[in-house]
């Protein structure tokens, strides 16, 4: 377990940094479209995969970040057992 994460927090919301940015910008990014839907006619397909699209791409990046954490804590503890 890397020093940035908590014991017994495995897979819940915490782990995934990126994950509540998405949703706002998800939530900011509907409202938009709805504020463009008074003038225009936006099919729901297209609004509801923007919001999809964003918060799959927040997890998305939330993941990589957790696993270039646990491999610069891997690389470490390689480091601290070759030099001790």
């Amino acid at each position: 377990m890397s020093e940035y994460q908590e014991a017994g927090s495995n897979g819940t919301p915490d782990d995934y940094v990126y994950l509540e940015h998405g949703v706002h910008y998800a939530i900011g990014a509907l409202a938009m479209i709805l504020m463009v839907t008074i003038q225009y006619e936006i099919n729901e397909v297209t609004s509801g995969l923007v919001g999809v699209v964003l918060i799959a791409l927040s997890f998305w990046s939330s993941v990589r970040r957790n696993r270039a954490l646990a491999a610069h804590a891997g690389e470490t503890e390689a480091a601290e057992t070759v030099t001790a």
